[in-house]
């Protein structure tokens, strides 16, 4: 550019010309190389790596030698041209910190996302780790909380579970065992009968059925404690229909189910009569009833009558409670493990975030510098930038040259 210029000059100019030029006139010359290094672009990991780590670097060169050059023509000019000149130098030495603080900060960048990359990789694989370690030990850490609430004072609802579980199995068998008899009764009766809809009716009413007997049972033992005669025989009659009407349509089926087989074992001598039936049935619902009674029906039904008729049930005691913290420490330490690592995602998250961010801010910062210096003679930043948050010093830098001027107004205004 400047030969063009001094080319279209007269003899007699070109030396004023050159004189004048001569402070920014080698400038170009070591541009022009800076400018065709960066624009070969023959390897592509070449031009990445320029770009990357010598780009900014080599614009603040070119923008630092441009404002010193052209600041020496503001010299004759300016005040205070000392300390003018000792804040150009100053800025200097700040830009080769900056480059040197941006090299080191991309090394430093790489390694942080490194490290972060192998902490999220840690993380996942520990995460896995306890995902598939928890879902192993599921069933395991279930029968330990039942095993450990069954065993506190409270509410029995393991007899609660069993009662309900034995009135829906001995309702299933012999709502099966009677359906053929029921199925039978009902073609008598109305001249067709559909299996679909018999079964889960028989079922549903051999249910209350069998959860009545444990009921009358749960009275008729309450009367028996208390010496109340006019229950017990109130109670008596009524179980002993139950059992007249179970033994007579229900356990009955099951004797005569084993009756061949004992016919059989005896070259069939063996025959029995009515009487024998229902004497092996009777025996055998007071031999079951009995064991289930004694067994969880006891404990069971009183809880179940409660819920029927909304007593409720009797208060767990404060001592044998068992505490939130035992039945969901697992989750709870989950959740702990997981806001710890989230909290050290954040934490990690900014660092990462300022390590990347810092690097290109030292240079650019030390650029900018070089115009502030160069049109009002004072350094917009403070290099070089330890963290983001000292780029809000840059307000405090502002008003403090602010300040100034309004002293000065206010004294105008005094005198």
């Amino acid at each position: 550019m400047f030969p063009n210029i001094q080319s279209a000059l007269s003899p007699e100019l070109r030396l004023v010309f050159q004189i004048l030029t001569l402070p920014v006139s080698w400038i170009p010359k070591v541009q022009a190389p800076i400018v065709r290094f960066f624009w070969d672009f023959s390897y592509s990991w070449m031009t990445t790596v320029k770009f990357t780590l010598l780009m900014l670097p080599a614009m603040l060169f070119i923008f630092g030698l441009w404002c010193t050059m052209c600041a020496v023509y503001t010299l004759p000019f300016r005040g205070a041209r000392g300390q003018f000149i000792i804040a150009m130098l100053t800025n200097w030495w700040d830009s080769g910190r900056a480059v040197v603080f941006f090299w080191a900060g991309i090394a430093r960048a790489l390694f942080l996302s490194v490290g972060w990359l192998w902490g999220l990789l840690r993380i996942l694989a520990a995460g896995l780790y306890l995902a598939i370690f928890e879902l192993f030990m599921l069933p395991f850490s279930l029968i330990r909380r039942a095993t450990h609430n069954s065993l506190q004072p409270g509410l029995p609802w393991l007899a609660v579970l069993l009662t309900l579980g034995w009135c829906v199995l001995e309702a299933g068998i012999f709502s099966f065992t009677l359906a053929p008899t029921i199925s039978e009764i009902a073609r008598d009766l109305v001249g067709s009968a559909s299996q679909t809809f018999l079964q889960p009716i028989l079922f549903v009413m051999l249910f209350f059925l069998v959860t009545g007997s444990f009921a009358c049972m749960h009275v008729m033992v309450d009367a028996i404690q208390q010496h109340n005669w006019k229950d017990i025989i109130q109670m008596v009659i009524v179980e002993l229909f139950v059992m007249f009407f179970e033994v007579v349509f229900l356990y009955r089926e099951l004797v005569d189910a084993i009756t061949p087989w004992l016919a059989q074992q005896s070259g069939g001598k063996f025959q029995m009569g009515i009487a024998g039936v229902l004497f092996i049935s009777a025996m055998a619902w007071i031999g079951v009833r009995g064991m289930t009674w004694f067994l969880f029906g006891r404990f069971g039904t009183p809880t179940l009558l409660a819920i029927i008729s909304r007593r409720g049930g009797a208060e767990i005691p404060a001592g044998g409670r068992p505490s939130a913290e035992a039945i969901f420490g697992w989750t709870k330490e989950m959740i702990g493990h997981v806001k710890k690592e989230i909290g050290w995602f954040h934490t990690t998250g900014k660092e990462l975030v300022e390590a990347y961010a810092l690097p290109p801010l030292q240079v650019i910062a030390a650029t900018i510098n070089f115009f502030t210096v160069f049109f009002t003679g004072r350094h917009l930043f403070n290099l070089p930038l330890k963290t983001l948050h000292a780029l809000t010093e840059t307000v405090e830098v502002l008003k403090f040259s602010a300040a100034p001027q309004g002293h000065a107004s206010r004294g105008a205004d005094t005198r």
